[in-house]
């Protein structure tokens, strides 16, 4: 009995660590430091082939490519290439950038959707899947 019960302590505590938060596929950035995305031209978008570690995306007027690092609910970018474009949207570019290279963690919420923080706990991007 003793070992059920140490068995299902571990499995909860594996659960509650965010190792199952999967990030393969499209997501939308609907949020950016509280508040909504109002693209003029492209939706802000994150694109993440997990058997790669690669994430592919759009800033809203330009396109990026680069690699990230995901272990449970940490989470971090490598550097980005982006195509150099200036489009109406460069306000908002700056934005998506700036949040990427400000990431530490994720939390997976209700629904499709993912939160993502700085290192200090600070919510900067909330994702919705596509």
């Amino acid at each position: 009995m003793k070992s059920i019960l140490t068995a299902a302590a571990a499995v909860v505590l594996l659960a509650s660590c965010g190792a199952g938060i999967n990030l393969s596929g499209k997501w939308e950035i609907v949020k950016l430091n509280g508040e909504e995305v109002q693209a003029t031209e492209t939706k802000p978008f994150l694109e993440f082939n997990t058997e790669k570690s690669e994430v592919h995306g759009n800033t809203s007027c330009n396109i990026m490519n680069g690699s990230y690092t995901q272990d449970g609910k940490k989470l971090s970018f490598g550097n980005m290439a982006t195509t150099m474009m200036a489009g109406p949207d460069m306000d908002l570019e700056r934005e998506v950038l700036d949040a990427m290279n400000k990431t530490a963690s994720i939390k997976d919420v209700a629904g499709d959707n993912i939160q993502v923080f700085d290192e200090n706990g600070n919510l900067i991007m909330e994702l919705h899947r596509k």
